[in-house]
């Protein structure tokens, strides 16, 4: 217990340091560094960007490739923050929440309900409120003796060919 506590509260402070968030276009890419000492780089190529953000367009409506910043602290240690997208984008779409995607299915099976229960309701108005019953009762008699122009196979007059034994 106390070891997924620290687990959890590791990630939590790692999770603080950088940020990443969605745009219509693309995406922005947040280094945990100082504003003036941001180097970012794409895989192993620099790119010219030294500021603290890093605005990323999308290629054909997807984000992808690995991406990373180092910064120095006033310490001149050199840190690195590592960033992995593979992110779809487009710029006329809303985001649905867990919340929202709930209220969907929770007003679905409510109107779902509603449409069992009125059908519910209009098939016992029609059928009214007691039984009744058949016009003619069954009468369990044998069942009918077959009919006497069939003969039964007589196994010395059957088809001996060469095929006539498959089945």
């Amino acid at each position: 217990m106390i070891l997924t506590g620290l687990v959890v509260l590791m990630l939590t402070a790692a999770a603080a340091s950088q940020d990443i968030r969605t745009t219509g276009s693309g995406a922005v890419l947040v280094c945990s560094g100082e504003e003036e000492n941001v180097k970012w780089k794409k895989g192993t190529e620099d790119m010219s960007i030294k500021t603290r953000e890093n605005m990323v367009t999308a290629e054909q409506g997807v984000v992808k490739g690995e991406f990373s910043c180092e910064y120095t602290d006033n310490n001149a240690k050199t840190f690195k923050d590592l960033f992995y997208l593979n992110v779809k984008v487009c710029e006329n779409c809303i985001e649905l929440s867990g919340m929202m995607a709930s209220a969907v299915i929770l007003g679905d099976l409510v109107f779902t309900g509603a449409v069992i229960l009125m059908v519910y309701v209009c098939v016992r108005k029609n059928t009214g409120s007691t039984q009744q019953k058949a016009s003619k009762p069954r009468t369990s008699s044998a069942p009918p003796v077959p009919n006497p122009d069939y003969e039964q196979l007589n196994q010395n007059t059957l088809n001996t060919g060469l095929y006539a034994g498959l089945r």
